[in-house]
C-alpha cells in the first residue's frame, strides 16, 4: 500500500512538471514569434465636447531587435477648395479655384531620426505617406501647369499648418530603454471628426521590414454632435437658421448701443 501511493504521488509530480514545462515552453515561443514592432494607443476613442479644447494622444510601443521607426497619424480624407484672390478696383475678388480631393483632414509623423530621407527612398516615402512633401495633393482638375499646382499646393499646406492640423516638423520618437518608446500627438480643438489611421513602420536597411495598422475614433458627443447631424442631414435649413441668427443678432447689438 505505501509503495502504491508512492508511485501514484512521482506519478502526480512527473505529470505536474510536464505541464509546467509545457506551458513555458510555449509561453517562450509566443514571445519568441512576437511581431518585431507593436504599440497601443493610450485612448482609441476621442470625444468632443462643447468645452473641447484639444487633446493629447499619447502611443506606448516596443520594439524587438534593431531598426528605426516611423510612426503616422493621417485623419479621414476629405476635399478642399483652395482659392486665389487678388485686388481688382481695390478690392479682393476669387480669381481662380482648384479642387483637391481626398486628402488627411489630418496629419502628424514622428521619427526616430531627425530626418525621413535618411530611412528610404523618395518613392518609399510617397507610398507609406511620411512626410509632408510624400502626402498625395493631386487636383480635381486634369490639366494644370506645374508652377500654378505648386502654388495652390503650397498655400493648402500653409493653411492646414496654420490651423494645427498639418504638422510644422516630424515629431520625436522617445525611448523609455533600449525598445520601449512612446509617441505623443496633439489634436487641436477643432480636430475633424471620424476615423483616424495610425501608421507603425519599422525600418531597416532603406526597407519596410514591418508595418502595423490600428484605428481610433474622433467623435462629437452631446449638443455639438446634434448640431453636426442636423448640419448634414439638413443643409438648406441649417443655412437659413445661421442666417436668421445673424439677422437677429446684428439686430440686437444695434438696439443695445442705441440705449447706451
Amino acid at each position: 500500500m505505501i509503495c502504491c501511493r508512492c508511485s501514484l504521488n512521482s506519478f502526480s509530480a512527473i505529470a505536474f512538471f510536464f505541464v509546467l514545462g509545457v506551458y513555458v515552453v510555449s509561453a517562450f515561443s509566443e514571445i519568441a514569434a512576437a511581431e518585431p514592432l507593436q504599440f497601443d494607443i493610450a485612448d482609441d476613442y476621442v470625444e468632443i465636447t462643447t468645452g473641447f479644447t484639444g487633446t493629447t494622444l499619447s502611443m506606448i510601443g516596443y520594439r524587438k531587435g534593431h531598426g528605426d521607426i516611423i510612426l503616422t497619424l493621417e485623419g479621414p480624407p476629405r476635399s478642399t477648395v483652395v482659392r486665389q484672390k487678388s485686388q481688382v478696383f481695390g478690392a479682393w475678388v476669387n480669381r481662380e479655384t482648384l479642387q483637391f480631393d481626398n486628402i488627411p483632414s489630418y496629419y502628424d509623423f514622428a521619427l526616430s531620426v531627425d530626418d525621413e530621407k535618411k530611412l528610404m527612398s523618395d518613392a518609399l516615402l510617397k507610398e507609406y505617406h511620411v512626410g509632408l512633401n510624400a502626402l498625395r495633393m493631386v487636383p480635381k482638375e486634369e490639366r494644370v501647369d506645374e508652377d500654378t499646382l505648386r502654388g495652390f499646393q503650397s498655400a493648402l499646406l500653409r493653411y492646414k499648418q496654420q490651423h494645427q492640423l498639418y504638422s510644422q516638423k516630424a515629431g520625436v520618437i522617445e525611448f523609455l530603454g533600449d525598445n520601449f518608446f512612446r509617441v505623443d500627438f496633439h489634436l487641436p480643438a477643432h480636430v475633424p471628426a471620424g476615423n483616424y489611421t495610425v501608421r507603425a513602420l519599422l525600418v531597416g536597411k532603406g526597407k519596410v521590414v514591418y508595418e502595423d495598422t490600428q484605428s481610433l475614433r474622433v467623435g462629437l458627443t452631446g449638443f455639438s454632435s446634434d448640431i453636426y447631424e442636423f448640419s448634414r442631414n439638413h443643409a438648406f435649413l441649417y443655412g437659413v437658421f445661421c442666417v436668421l441668427i445673424a439677422c437677429f443678432a446684428g439686430w440686437l447689438s444695434n438696439v443695445i448701443v442705441r440705449r447706451s
